[in-house]
């Protein structure tokens, strides 16, 4: 990886958040299996992934600032979107 690449902007949630999980969307022809060999020496401490869905080309995990910044500057990722806790009811309702 280049250090000149541009990195991607994460997409924060303004709702309830979990601890610091991410979803993160591969592009389209990335190899997700490829992708994770280049990660996994960099997880560690409170990084690690927590699902995989093949079939989107998506997976979520927990990642440290560290990790989040190698994601950001991967040519493999399309999106970085912070996970948020979603209610299926309104609080304001009594």
């Amino acid at each position: 990886m280049a250090d000149s690449a541009p990195m991607i902007d994460i997409t924060r949630t303004t709702g309830e958040k979990k601890e610091p999980t991410y979803i993160v969307l591969l592009k389209e022809d990335v190899d997700m299996d490829a992708h994770f060999g280049v990660l996994r020496p960099h997880l560690s401490g409170i990084s690690e992934i927590k699902g995989n869905y093949e079939f989107l080309n998506v997976y979520a995990g927990t990642f440290s600032e560290e990790v989040l910044d190698f994601l950001r500057a991967s040519p493999d990722v399309e999106m970085i979107e912070e996970d948020a806790l979603m209610s299926l009811f309104d609080k304001g309702e009594g």
